[in-house]
């Protein structure tokens, strides 16, 4: 038998929040550390959050500001070589990519 050292976490959260988190976690079964114990898991073995993290209104980014997002993410993705292309056929990219 593995006996692992055990540490605590602390945190405040607003009582509506917790109360609702209780709510949910009982809904599906868990207990709130329970779910707690799965996040924390899941989100070490991604390394991260495995689904997108960003604001549910994004604001509207200038279009060249949306264009350069879309070269560096096609770079990252290895959908361009990384040599400074210009791209103008920015629907395309969207498509190549999407």
């Amino acid at each position: 038998m593995v006996i692992m050292a055990l540490s605590q976490i602390g945190f405040r959260l607003d009582e509506k929040e917790k109360r609702e988190f209780e709510k949910n976690a009982k809904a599906i079964g868990l207990t709130p550390a329970a779910a707690l114990k799965m996040f924390i898991a899941k989100f070490n073995r991604d390394k991260g959050f495995s689904y997108p993290v960003n604001a549910k209104e994004t604001p509207q980014l200038p279009e060249a500001v949306e264009n350069a997002m879309l070269i560096a993410k096609a770079e990252e993705q290895s959908l361009l070589a990384d040599t400074g292309e210009q791209v103008t056929n920015f629907q395309a990219l969207r498509q190549r990519w999407g």
